[in-house]
């Protein structure tokens, strides 16, 4: 017996063992990954949709929108900043960018928390190993909505499972007390009951039952960071949070555990379902939970945000190491945008612009010249200063602006829209949004290019006319030379050029003073290979218009 019993302990301690040195490698490995990845350019991945949950729960409708969003590529500019740990700093993070905004103390307090990881290398790879514990599983960009529509989540009659506790409970002392066989039939029975019962609950809130585990695991990983003292010093707002939150955290640990055995199909974690079936109590600590949270959203949501933002924060560290260069924004008064050596985070090697934007602009210039990256280059830094307290320039001063484009308009085929339909749609959009409380920075690229060139010009000149008296920085980037002189007094003028050489054309991609005066369509053609009669007919063209 003896020697069984030494047996049982040695395969126990062999198997702690085990797990323990498989444990300290993980963390060896997990910190290497987290100093590996800081201030590199993250890698190309799939766009993951649920990314929007927090935003999607919060959002007023203010902020970047849809059509901007999609019109700067802003999907790959937060894959290019985003080296998150968590999925929660995933949602804050896209969060953060299609809000747009901060007033000057979240700003400052952003600032230092940023300051604090670029600073600090030990001590940010300490937080980011434990924020690599919450990770990315795919319930967890579920919490926010989860939170938001609790009432479908919680159980009815909530008696009958207290109800059946008893009659368990009362089968159990009279097994003890009879001692016999007939004694067991009642006991087996109420216990199948429960059971049933228990299958019956998770079968219809196993979804439920499953984010609450979730969600309670945040809560145990939040206060691990809360014993690092940065933590304590810089986001003090989360231990404030989680000490309204401990009962949660002492009840749910259960359903946390369950979660994660099944997650592992843990043989333990097995075994304890079915006897938190039985008992009934994984349902009652199921409820318990979920009105305790219910009660506490509010509290619950804080420590979320603030685990989010902590993720943010050092994704912006990064972001700031890997760029060739970046500068703080300065926020002035005004309608004035200026900057130098600025440029779009997105192109390696960028070609830099230095320029300042007093009054609403025409940017000309030939195909491919850089006109349409540097409209975007100005809109995207304009919402990392706002939204990151970023931007990919030396200086970069600006108003607190939103931010809103018409550039990548498609038709839409299935809506029976036309693409002139939808442009119209756009522009209608834009000239809506403008207010005299804040300044609008409007990007337009080639307005009003689905319909005819007469049409166009005429169209184009009343709706940029009407931007003149809003309170918005219009930037239009424009083929048509007749605009610059129809506005040539009332707009600057800007443009970008090429050198065309015999046998190539060379781009400079630098912002010059001035409307364009050059062409490169034909030559384009020709370098393409194109049949010589067409480019033939096509000069001829040209200097018949010309």
């Amino acid at each position: 017996m003896i020697e069984i019993v030494i047996g049982i302990l040695g395969t126990a301690l062999f198997i702690q063992f085990i797990f323990l040195i498989s444990y300290i490698g993980m963390k060896r490995r997990r910190r290497a990954f987290v100093r590996e990845k800081f201030g590199k350019v993250p890698k190309p991945r799939e766009w993951n949709e649920n990314i929007r949950g927090f935003y999607d729960v919060v959002s007023d409708g203010s902020g970047v929108d849809d059509v901007t969003w999609n019109d700067l590529s802003m999907n790959e500019v937060f894959q290019r900043i985003s080296q998150c740990d968590t999925s929660v700093g995933e949602e804050i993070l896209y969060w953060k960018l299609r809000r747009n905004q901060m007033t000057e103390e979240e700003r400052q307090l952003f600032e230092r928390r940023v300051r604090m990881f670029l600073n600090n290398e030990k001590e940010r790879e300490e937080i980011e190993v434990l924020l690599c514990e919450i990770g990315k599983s795919p319930a967890s960009y579920s919490i926010p909505a989860y939170l938001d529509s609790m009432d479908v989540y919680l159980l009815k009659n909530m008696w009958i499972y207290r109800v059946m506790q008893v009659l368990l409970a009362a089968s159990f002392l009279f097994l003890l007390i009879v001692h016999n066989d007939a004694a067991v039939m009642p006991f087996v029975v109420v216990s199948v009951a429960n059971l049933m019962l228990y299958t019956a609950v998770k079968m219809k809130h196993e979804t439920g039952l499953y984010m609450v585990g979730t969600a309670v695991s945040l809560l145990r990983s939040g206060k691990q960071l809360c014993k690092r003292r940065e933590i304590e010093v810089f986001f003090p707002e989360l231990k404030k949070a989680l000490s309204g939150l401990k009962g949660i955290s002492r009840t749910g640990w259960f359903l946390q555990f369950q979660q994660a055995g099944r997650d592992s199909q843990d043989i333990l974690a097995t075994f304890l379902d079915y006897i938190g079936g039985i008992t009934l109590w994984q349902v009652t600590t199921y409820d318990k939970v979920m009105r305790r949270l219910k009660a506490q959203q509010e509290t619950y949501f804080a420590v979320y945000q603030c685990i989010g933002e902590m993720d943010a924060a050092l994704s912006t560290a990064s972001l700031r190491k890997s760029l060739p260069w970046y500068c703080l924004p300065h926020f002035g008064s005004g309608k004035t945008i200026e900057m130098k050596e600025a440029y779009h985070p997105l192109i390696q090697d960028p070609v830099a612009n230095s320029v300042t934007i007093e009054k609403n602009c025409l940017i000309t210039g030939s195909n491919a010249s850089g006109k349409s990256t540097f409209i975007k280059a100005v809109a995207v830094n304009a919402i990392l200063a706002q939204a990151l307290n970023t931007c990919a320039a030396d200086v970069w001063i600006l108003p607190e602006c939103s931010v809103i484009s018409s550039m990548a308009v498609k038709d839409d085929l299935m809506a029976g829209e036309s693409y002139f339909i939808r442009e119209i749609r756009y522009l209608k959009r834009i000239l809506d949004s403008l207010c005299e409380e804040k300044t609008a920075l409007c990007v337009i690229d080639e307005i009003l290019r689905g319909t005819n060139t007469g049409e166009r010009i005429r169209a184009s000149r009343a709706i940029l006319e009407y931007l003149l008296d809003k309170n918005c920085i219009a930037l239009v980037a424009t083929h048509d030379k007749e605009l610059t002189e129809l506005l040539g007094g009332e707009y600057a003028n800007y443009h970008f050029s090429e050198e065309i050489g015999e046998n190539d054309i060379t781009f400079s991609y630098q912002i010059l003073k001035g409307p364009a005066t050059s062409h490169n369509a034909v030559k384009l053609l020709e370098f393409a290979g194109f049949p010589q009669e067409i480019i033939r007919a096509s000069e001829e063209t040209a200097e018949r218009k010309g």
